[in-house]
C-alpha cells in the first residue's frame, strides 16, 4: 500500500487548515465521552458542584475542548500549532478556558515561556488528561519523560483518556513517531485501574480521505484514590 508522506499528520508541508476544516463539526472522541460519563456517575448523589479541571493535550480544532466545556469542566487546551490555538481561542469558554501553544514534550520538560508573574502555564495537577490521537507525535527520544509527566499530572481519583498507535499502524514508518504494542501500553498504565482498553486494527482512511492502515489502542484509565479540590496556580 502506498501513502502520500505529505498527507500524514506532522509531515513536512502538512496543510493544517485543510485538516481542521475536514474534521470541523465532528463529535468528541469516544474515549473522552467515556471518561466524562464515569466522572458524572461518580458525582451523582454527592454534594460536589465544583468545576473539574481537564488538560486537553493536542486539542486540534477543539472538538474535545468544546465537549468538556459543555459538560461544565474547566479546560487548559494545549497544541503546538498556531492554527489550532487560534481556532480554540474562538471557542466561548470565558474564565473556564485557557489556551497554551506548546508541544506535549516541551510542557513535560517545562521548555515553555512562563507568564508575567513567572508561573508555569499549567496547573500542578488535573482531574483529567485527555490526549486524543496526540501522543504518537511525541518523539520517541522524549516520550518516556512526557509520559512520566502526564502520569504525575493526574490527581488521585483522576483519569487519563486517549490513544496510542500500535506498531502495525501505517504511520509507524514516519521518523520521530512513537508507537507501542499492547504489552507496552499495559506497562505504561501500571498502577492505574484500566476502565477501557480496546485495540482496533483495520484498513481505512484518514480525516482527509487518504488510505491508511489503522492500529490504535483506545484507553481510559483511573488513578486510584479519592478526588479533592484542585487549586489553580
Amino acid at each position: 500500500m502506498t501513502h502520500d508522506q505529505n498527507a500524514r499528520p506532522d509531515a513536512p508541508g502538512r496543510d493544517w487548515t485543510t485538516y481542521y476544516i475536514a474534521v470541523s463539526g465532528k463529535p468528541a472522541r469516544e474515549t473522552l465521552l467515556e471518561a466524562i460519563g464515569r466522572f458524572e456517575r461518580e458525582r451523582a448523589g454527592k454534594d460536589d458542584d465544583r468545576n473539574r479541571i481537564a488538560l486537553d493535550l493536542g486539542c486540534g480544532e477543539g472538538r474535545d475542548t468544546r465537549a468538556l466545556l459543555d459538560a461544565g469542566w474547566r479546560v487548559v487546551a494545549v497544541d503546538p500549532h498556531p492554527e489550532a490555538v487560534a481556532r480554540v481561542r474562538r471557542i466561548t469558554g470565558g474564565e473556564r478556558l485557557d489556551v497554551v501553544q506548546a508541544s506535549i514534550e516541551d510542557l513535560a520538560s517545562e521548555s515553555v515561556d512562563r507568564d508575567a508573574s513567572g508561573r508555569f502555564p499549567i496547573p500542578v495537577a488535573v482531574d483529567l488528561v485527555n490526549a486524543s490521537f496526540s501522543l504518537p507525535f511525541v518523539p520517541p527520544s522524549r516520550f518516556a519523560v512526557a509520559w512520566t509527566w502526564i502520569r504525575g499530572m493526574i490527581a488521585p481519583g483522576g483519569r487519563f483518556c486517549g490513544q496510542f498507535f500500535g506498531p502495525r499502524d501505517s504511520w509507524s514508518s514516519i521518523p520521530g513517531r512513537s508507537h507501542h504494542d499492547l504489552s507496552a501500553v499495559r506497562a505504561m498504565l501500571d498502577g492505574f485501574a484500566i476502565e477501557l482498553l480496546r485495540e482496533d486494527e483495520k484498513d481505512g482512511h484518514d480525516a482527509e480521505g487518504n488510505p491508511k492502515h489503522w492500529h490504535v489502542f483506545h484507553v481510559v484509565a483511573r488513578r486510584p484514590g479519592e478526588s479533592s479540590v484542585i487549586t489553580l496556580p
